[in-house]
Parts: structure tokens; C-alpha cells; sequence
């Protein structure tokens, strides 16, 4: 009988991301079988792998990243890591005050958040229509959207009068939505236009919330609009890579595991 392979970490790990792609996950017990160690030295492989945004981890393996200026559709989106962004969400609303005067980013987690906000004593201004119209349903939110031109799918409100709107509006807090949010690349949108819309919101805002799935703490994307340190708060999820949490906090940003 053949006994295990003994290759050095660094073999080992340039075969794991030979073996690698983007888009159909390899699990762990594949990747014991091709390098011939064991589950748990792989899953240690990938965690070191991840922890330099080299590999994005999935339930039970890993894929490459995404490159960095790829867009998904907004339907793709809303279904990914659903669970963890109620999670998210509720822990985010929490956190809003009644009274608050609040800026609403855009999104499938900002979405999530406007259901649980309808209806309190708030002013927002909402940077999609989606957010707008979930609040607007129910009488007590006054909510006001910026003018200019609705992105197709999204109904996101990127435009220069959106940019006018944020530099008048003074909000208590923002909740803001990113593409990506790396300790090593920052903040991250796949849009110029989302990135410069995103600093604006950031710069109107006294607190500025940021729930975060997992998987965005080792993705990167084409347009940086900030460092993980200019945001108040980070929420995380309980499965969160340690390495990125520990990324983060070394950058003075305050971090909440939220289940």
C-alpha cells in the first residue's frame, strides 16, 4: 500500500492553486487526494491561502477569487449567503435609533435591513429604489431618494445629482454596502461611479455601519473607495476567517460577531 506524500507547504500549496478556478469550487477531500495529505492539513492550506486573498473559501472547499472588475448579477446576489444576511441585518437595525437621520446604501443586505427599519421614526435617504420603496410602504419613515439617473436591475441611484444630494444631507448614521472589505485592500466596489457615491456617504455620516458577509473579507475589486479603518463599525458572521478578523481589529476598526 502507497503511504502518504510528504511535500513541503509551499509545493503543496502552489499545486492546491494549480488546481484551482473561479467558478466551480474543488472540495477539500479532492485536494487531499491530489496533494496526498490529510483534510485537516488542507483546510490549514487554505486558510493560509485565504488569509492572503489568494483563494476564496467555500462550504467544504475553495475556489480562485473572482477577478477583480467581475459584476454579478443583482439576482445572483440576493440569494447568496441569504441566512447571513438576516443574521446581519437584524443586528444592524438594532443598532439604528429611532429619531436617527440615516443613509441607506444599496444592496441585497441594505434591502434586507429596510424591511426591519419600515415604519420607524427615521429620516433616510435611500440610495436604491428598492430600499426606498420597502420603506415607503409603511407610514412613519420619511424617506427621500436623490435624483438623476436608476441603474437597470439594481435600481441603484449612482449619478452626480446623487453625489449632490449626500454633500447636503447630514446623517447620524450611514449603513454602507461594499463589494469587497479586505484588512489588505480596503474597500472595494466593482463601479467607479458606486465608489465615488460610497466616499460621499462616508463623509456624511457622523457612525458608519458596515455588515459584511464573510466572503467579501477576502475579496478584492477595480475601484477603492476607503480603508477598512475609515468605517465605525465592521458586523461580521460567526464563520468570518480568523485571519481577516484579525486583520481588521489590527487596523483599529471595531468588529462584531453577530449570530
Amino acid at each position: 500500500m502507497t503511504g502518504p506524500i510528504h511535500r513541503a507547504p509551499a509545493e503543496r500549496r502552489r499545486l492546491i492553486l494549480h488546481s484551482l478556478n473561479r467558478t466551480e469550487p474543488t472540495s477539500v477531500e479532492a485536494l487531499a487526494r491530489l496533494t496526498g495529505a490529510s483534510a485537516v492539513t488542507i483546510r490549514r492550506d487554505l486558510a493560509e491561502l485565504a488569509s492572503h486573498e489568494l483563494v476564496r473559501r467555500v462550504h467544504g472547499g475553495a475556489c480562485l477569487p473572482a477577478h477583480r472588475g467581475a459584476r454579478y448579477p443583482y439576482s445572483e446576489r440576493a440569494e447568496e449567503d441569504l441566512e447571513s444576511k438576516r443574521v446581519l441585518a437584524r443586528a444592524t437595525a438594532a443598532r439604528v435609533a429611532d429619531g436617527e437621520s440615516l443613509i441607506l446604501d444599496t444592496g441585497s443586505t441594505c434591502e434586507l435591513i429596510a424591511q426591519l427599519l419600515a415604519g420607524r421614526d427615521l429620516t433616510v435617504l435611500a440610495l436604491s429604489l428598492r430600499t426606498a420603496s420597502v420603506l415607503a410602504q409603511v407610514p412613519g419613515t420619511r424617506v427621500s431618494i436623490p435624483g438623476g439617473t436608476v441603474e437597470t436591475e439594481t435600481l441603484s441611484l449612482l449619478s452626480v445629482m446623487s453625489l449632490d444630494a449626500l454633500r447636503q444631507f447630514r446623517a447620524d448614521t450611514a449603513v454602507l454596502g461594499a463589494c469587497a472589505a479586505s484588512p489588505t485592500w480596503g474597500l472595494c466596489s466593482t463601479q467607479s461611479e458606486d465608489a465615488a457615491v460610497k466616499r460621499a456617504i462616508m463623509a456624511s455620516a457622523s457612525r458608519v455601519l458596515l455588515p459584511t458577509t464573510s466572503r467579501k473579507l477576502t475579496r478584492t475589486s477595480a475601484y477603492r473607495f476607503g480603508g477598512v479603518e475609515d468605517v465605525t463599525e465592521i458586523l461580521v458572521t460567526s464563520d468570518a476567517p480568523e485571519a481577516a478578523l484579525d486583520g481588521l481589529r489590527a487596523a483599529g476598526v471595531v468588529v462584531s460577531v453577530c449570530s
